[in-house]
């Protein structure tokens, strides 16, 4: 049984459908039919309204079904505990009772009590209008309210919601319902495509009462004349634009969707396909989500981690077992996160117990952006002090443990030889704290230095290969990490990105102006680099006319990834906000997955645009058809009958032919096309024309010469419709690889649709009830070569204008350094 969703939806398109100006021009010939007494023709219309409207719903349920599916993978997400384990969940599919997991940068999921955690910073503004960031703690405690509500954010802090109420239930729930009455913005797509269908609606009214006029005056009968007029109003009303559109977009995003991207927002589909310049985080997007500890420099010596894997700790120096210890003690219990799940895995290593076995983590100095450290404060509960235990950036942490010039400068040394291998470098400290009032602040906590850790996060299989792709296709790939420079440069040279140039981040917030032009221009790999810096290259970059794609997965870099042409977010470790706040999103969190999505949509343009040849080009010769007989005194050849059969072809030819049509061999070798390309461009129409008045010029001399030879009129009438099919079988035919020296192979949709033309085509040749309504004659070996000949003579125009039809280059990305 469908849901009310879907009933809806159905009851929505079928009164889109009774508004379409096709359906009212076949209605209002049907009525002139019947005020004529030809009942027969009235019903035939009649016909091909139920045939068009059933067709019509399909094609849009189809759509509707694609983009559903769309919303349920683009639904957010919970992390469910549940028998010890932890899922991944649809909101939507959580019950009161469940434990939710939740952890900086989630949006919640429910109503619900906080049971356990560290307490959470909320804000709540999009329920109360205060911007003031609320304190939540477990239920249980004296400070603060343990109720967290659906539709909040987490600001920082860890902990575990009992869900209470659900969807509607929820305070959030009862504020939306009346969301629900408001109409969604139409993507600009659309819009271009109404645009384009309303000039053609208004030409279309007018040469159909001019056609009306000269009816009546060359040959009389008003009635005859407005079906004429009908006739062509009906051949110039272009209403496929807008299903092939909606349709193609949507499968595309379903399909893209498919293959690792969800596609959060349609009318970016388009826009993919043009993208000049891809900044990539490196961590988890070119880079693995695993990390595994080799090096370590404490007490001024180096260790190879390999030499300690399986040691006890009495065989261990005393330095590294306090290193290991001090940076699992710095680590968030059960995170998740690759480095701290390998800082516990290699402090277990060694020491064969937990770090903090008997501790209770008391306070929380978290990691920002003014300070590239976390700091962890432990204590037992009968103990005099806490222990201390920090990580972070270096520098962040050597200026934190006050370390002396000197020995800064000598440890700087050695991060640089780390990083220079590869390894992201990080530093730790370790110390201890009185009991009593903690300081506001970490600056005056007695830090002393531990140690430096040299973690590998290899290159993801397939990345190298993806950025020799990407240059290929015109796209610039950028890559952003917060790693030392070294670390950088490494991981850029093995994915094959321009290194001979590491920009900090600290120099893109500093320079402006045209020396942040030439920075940005020459600069591929960016390092030590904010959340707020990426929105200022971003920023950059779009003022230098790059169609920017931007990654990211923190609550910061959501304007980064709102600013950028395409945010696209990681679906595997990126938060609620920047998923949200992003135009696509990761599911994999693969870099190749991305360029599979660039491939997707240049596919979907490149097939939208041989559509609408074809369509504009399957139309002409309608139009033609109507107006040459009235022009030099020939029987009619169409009327509105023989007009909405062809509406029947060519509707499923687009739909079927088309959609499936695959990437053309040089699709990703090719520049992006240019922003300002729309898929509705003078140069497409004009070669559609071109294909159209060939067609129509080859059925117009078959019809004038079956005149000239005295045949009778109902075999040259199904003569001029027989050629007139084929020749659009051909024009289908020719556009689907336009750029290749063959057709290409045809796909089962493509086979079904000419199947089905041609038999359709032989019903109404051979059925003498069909043949009777369309007032057709009896065909022949000599007619049958004729219509035959007349289709086939389109063939050679249509591939001499192949060369008009290939892509436009792009003034979009150059190599990083190259001179424009």
């Amino acid at each position: 049984m469908p849901s009310p969703d879907h009933q809806r939806t159905l009851a929505s398109i079928s009164l889109d459908l009774v508004k379409d100006p096709m359906f009212a021009l076949l209605l209002a010939g049907g009525g002139l039919y019947t005020l004529l007494g030809a009942w027969q023709e009235a019903a035939l219309l009649l016909l091909f309204v139920l045939v068009i409207f059933a067709l019509t719903v399909a094609q849009s349920l189809r759509t509707a079904r694609a983009l559903d599916a769309l919303d349920r993978l683009a639904a957010p997400r919970a992390l469910l505990l549940r028998d010890g384990k932890r899922h991944w969940v649809p909101s939507a599919d959580l019950k009161p009772g469940d434990a939710v997991l939740l952890a900086e940068g989630n949006r919640v999921p429910a109503d619900g009590r906080l049971t356990d955690g560290e307490g959470l910073l909320v804000d709540e503004s999009p329920l109360t209008g205060e911007f003031q960031p609320v304190y939540k703690r477990p239920s249980g405690t004296v400070e603060g309210d343990a109720e967290v509500l659906s539709g909040t954010l987490v600001l920082s802090g860890t902990g575990t919601l009992r869900v209470l109420a659900v969807g509607d239930d929820t305070r959030l729930g009862a504020l939306g319902q009346s969301m629900r009455q408001l109409t969604p913005e139409r993507a600009p797509l659309e819009l271009q495509t109404r645009h384009f269908i309303l000039r053609f609606m208004w030409v279309g009214f007018f040469l159909s009462l001019a056609t009306w006029a000269l009816y009546v005056y060359m040959r009389g009968g008003w009635f005859e004349g407005m079906l004429a007029g009908i006739a062509l109003a009906m051949s110039l009303l272009p209403q496929d634009f807008p299903v092939i559109v909606t349709i193609f977009s949507a499968l595309e995003a379903r399909r893209i969707a498919g293959e690792g991207v969800l596609v959060r927002k349609l009318s970016v589909v388009e826009t993919l396909g043009k993208t000049t310049v891809l900044c990539a985080d490196k961590t988890g997007t070119m880079t693995t989500n695993t990390m595994v500890v080799r090096a370590l420099y404490a007490g001024s010596v180096r260790i190879d981690a390999a030499d300690l894997a399986g040691a006890a700790a009495a065989d261990c120096a005393a330095e590294a077992m306090t290193l290991a210890e001090t940076l699992a003690l710095a680590s968030v219990p059960d995170s998740g996160d690759a480095m701290e799940d390998a800082f516990r895995i290699f402090a277990a290593s060694l020491g064969g117990h937990p770090p903090a076995g008997g501790l209770a983590l008391v306070k929380t100095y978290p990691f920002s952006s003014a300070r590239l450290a976390v700091i962890h404060v432990w204590a037992a509960a009968q103990a005099d002090d806490a222990r201390l235990a920090c990580k972070g950036a270096p520098e962040a942490v050597f200026k934190l443990c006050q370390l002396s010039p000197a020995r800064t400068a000598q440890l700087q040394a050695e991060v640089q030889r780390m990083a220079a291998a590869g390894l992201r470098v990080l530093a730790a400290a370790s110390g201890r704290w009185p009991n009593g009032r903690l300081p506001d602040q970490p600056d005056d906590l007695p830090l002393q230095f531990a140690g430096l850790v040299g973690l590998e996060n290899p290159l993801k299989e397939g990345v190298a290969e993806s950025v020799a792709a990407c240059d290929a296709a015109g796209i610039r790939v950028l890559m952003l990490t917060g790693d030392h420079p070294e670390t950088a440069r490494a991981i850029a040279r093995q994915a094959g990105i321009p290194a001979e140039y590491v920009a900090e981040g600290d120099v893109l917030a500093r320079e402006g102006g045209e020396h942040l032009a030439e920075l940005v221009g020459r600069t591929c790999v960016y390092a030590r680099v904010k959340p707020e810096q990426k929105l200022r290259l971003v920023q950059m970059l779009k003022r230098q006319g790059a169609i920017v794609a931007m990654t990211g997965d923190g609550v910061n870099d959501a304007p980064a990834l709102r600013a950028a042409h395409v945010g696209i977010a990681m679906g595997a470790r990126g938060t609620d906000v920047a998923r949200e706040a992003a135009d696509l999103v990761l599911t994999r969190d693969d870099f190749s997955d991305i360029l599979n999505a660039v491939r997707q949509s240049r596919r979907l343009f490149d097939n939208l645009s041989k559509a609408i040849v074809y369509i504009v080009a399957a139309h002409v010769p309608i139009a033609g058809l109507v107006i040459l007989p009235l022009l030099f005194g020939w029987p009619e050849l169409l009327r509105p009958a023989h007009v909405a059969f062809l509406e029947i072809v060519i509707g499923p030819l687009c739909g079927l032919a088309f959609e499936s049509v695959a990437a053309e061999p040089d699709l990703m070798r090719r520049p992006p096309l240019p922003v300002e390309k729309p898929l509705f461009s003078l140069r497409t129409f004009l070669i559609g024309l071109a294909q159209g008045l060939a067609l129509l010029a080859s059925a117009g001399v078959l019809y004038g010469w079956l005149q000239q030879t005295q045949t009778p009129a109902d075999t040259a009438r199904a003569t001029a419709f027989c050629a007139l099919v084929l020749g659009n079988l051909t024009l289908m035919v020719n556009n689907r690889s336009p750029h290749q020296r063959h057709a290409g192979t045809w796909d089962g949709a493509t086979r079904l649709a000419v199947a089905a033309t041609l038999a359709l085509l032989a019903l109404t040749l051979q059925w003498p009830a069909l043949r009777g309504l369309f007032e057709f004659g009896p065909l022949g070996i000599r007619e049958w070569t004729a219509a035959l000949l007349a289709a086939v003579t389109v063939w050679p125009v249509a591939r001499g204008l192949r060369p008009l039809g290939r892509p436009l280059s792009a003034a979009g990305a150059l190599p990083c350094g190259a001179a424009r």
